[in-house]
């Protein structure tokens, strides 16, 4: 079944400040407090979350997911229409959890297929084996052929964990409360919140997310800063600081 559009939900039964070890609805699925904050619901990483730190998605995986400087190989032609694919790691072996990737991505990085992008509904244990077979939720478009090349991907919000100082994945968002390990919350994304600064931050400026900055927290932008949102007011160094995300 290919993926539909939806609306916003009406209500969700799980608030702001509390986390489940059982998933209610999909990753990433957004909605907002009446007064414009916006949240993401998201699973946590293997340590639980501190409030008011930057969060990012889940480092790269570069032995199953996209080999450093590489790609995963289409192991066999895919027909459009067909919901399976199986692609190898020339470069080595690969270790995934039976349905490790549901709710995640597979983009098609060139030759045949190139630019389109499917979501996965789940793969087949590949332990220790140089070959994963992914089921996408989403039927291929192009054929694909033995010369296509894909890239694995979590979802964003799938394994969420304090960005380091030197990023190694995308912003996600800002953890609101304290949350338990590999349990689901929601992570705010949007509108006022309080987050850890570094630096000082002048009242409607960017802010954001340095290479090289501290652990967690956002600083005044720079050149190549990854923007996480404006100050609210001047901002104190080492403090919780008022800050409007925008992340979204």
């Amino acid at each position: 079944m290919a993926t539909k559009l939806t609306g916003f939900p009406i209500l969700s039964g799980q608030d702001i400040a509390t986390n489940s070890s059982t998933q209610t609805m999909p990753i990433g699925t957004y909605m907002e407090t009446a007064d414009g904050r916006g949240y993401r619901y998201a699973k946590n990483g293997a340590v639980a979350t501190i409030a008011g730190k930057v969060y990012q998605s889940s480092a790269l995986d570069a032995t199953n997911l996209q080999p450093a400087g590489s790609f995963l190989i289409v192991s066999a032609a895919v027909a459009a229409g067909a919901t399976t694919v199986t692609c190898t790691n020339t470069g080595g072996s690969m270790t995934l959890a039976v349905n490790q990737l549901a709710g995640g991505y597979l983009s098609v990085t060139s030759v045949d297929g190139a630019g389109y992008l499917y979501r996965i509904n789940g793969n087949a244990v590949a332990a220790a084996a140089a070959t994963a077979t992914i089921y996408l939720e989403d039927p291929i478009v192009v054929a694909l052929t033995t010369s296509s090349t894909v890239h694995l991907l979590k979802h964003p919000y799938d394994g969420t964990v304090v960005e380091p100082g030197t990023p190694t994945g995308m912003i996600v968002g800002v953890p609101n409360a304290i949350f338990t390990a590999a349990y689901y919350y929601w992570i705010q994304t949007f509108g006022t919140c309080s987050v850890l600064f570094t630096g000082t931050g002048v009242a409607g400026k960017a802010v954001g997310s340095l290479t090289g900055g501290t652990s967690g927290s956002m600083a005044p932008a720079i050149a190549a800063t990854n923007i996480g949102g404006h100050n609210i007011y001047t901002s104190i160094t080492g403090t919780y600081s008022a800050i409007y995300l925008t992340i979204h």
